[in-house]
Order: structure tokens, then sequence, then C-alpha cells
């Protein structure tokens, strides 16, 4: 599962406060254009709060954009873990401690569509996918 995030820079003035969701949405905001799983990960996370996305964000599937605004302005992106795990670690970004994160966003295994999978790599892709289902 990846974890889905809500970073801003090191710098951003939310650090210094106590945070919560609704606090987080009256500044600007960056997610993903609706109708996107990863879009559906931030408005399940945001009405499980009680709030809503604001008309006014940045709609983008552009990591760098979304970055860049991060990095260089008070942006919060909501983002999976993944996709920032290099800016976290380098603290390029920070996550805000907002509760309620959910879950995560399930990853998946990525096959090509015309691959033909011997028996032993599809009793791995199944004992893959019985252990995420069990630790769910």
């Amino acid at each position: 599962m990846n974890r889905w995030k809500l970073v801003v820079r090191p710098n951003h003035p939310l650090l210094q406060e106590n945070v919560t969701l609704s606090r987080v949405l009256e500044w600007p905001v960056v997610v993903s254009p609706e109708g996107t799983a990863p879009r559906q990960h931030s408005d399940a996370l945001v009405q499980s709060q009680g709030c809503k996305i604001p008309s006014g964000c940045i709609e983008t599937l552009s990591a760098s954009l979304s970055r860049q605004l991060t990095v260089e302005y008070d942006y919060v992106w909501f983002v999976p873990s993944g996709a920032v795990k290099d800016d976290l670690r380098h603290a390029t970004l920070v996550a805000l401690p907002v509760p309620g994160h959910g879950a995560g966003e399930p990853i998946g295994i990525l096959t090509r569509v015309d691959a033909t999978f011997s028996s032993g790599c599809q009793l791995m892709i199944n004992a893959i996918r019985n252990q995420c289902r069990s630790e769910r």
C-alpha cells in the first residue's frame, strides 16, 4: 500500500501550528484531476473529516509541476508517499501531521498485457496478492 501524504515545503507556515484538515484546506492545494484513482483517495480522505476539496485547487497528474508548486510556494500537495519518498528523505518536502490519512492506495502488480506466466510466476503473484489481502 502506498500511504497518502499531505506535503509542504520545509518552512511552510502550517508547520508552525496545530494542523487540522480543515485548516490545510484554507491553503492552496494540488490534487489529481477528478475521475482519477488518486483523486478518489484525496476526496475520500477529505470527506471522511467532513471537508471538501476547494474549487480553486490545482488539478494535475504532473509530479514535476506539483513538486515545483509545493517546494517554491505555499501549496499543499495530496500525494501517494511513493511519489515523494526521496523528497521526504532529503527534507525537500515535509509531511503534515494530519490525522486520517486512510489505509493507503493499492499499487498493484504491473505486467505486460500479452505476457504468458509460468506456473511458478503465477504462484508467486497469487502469494503476493494473498499476503496483501491478509494485511488489510
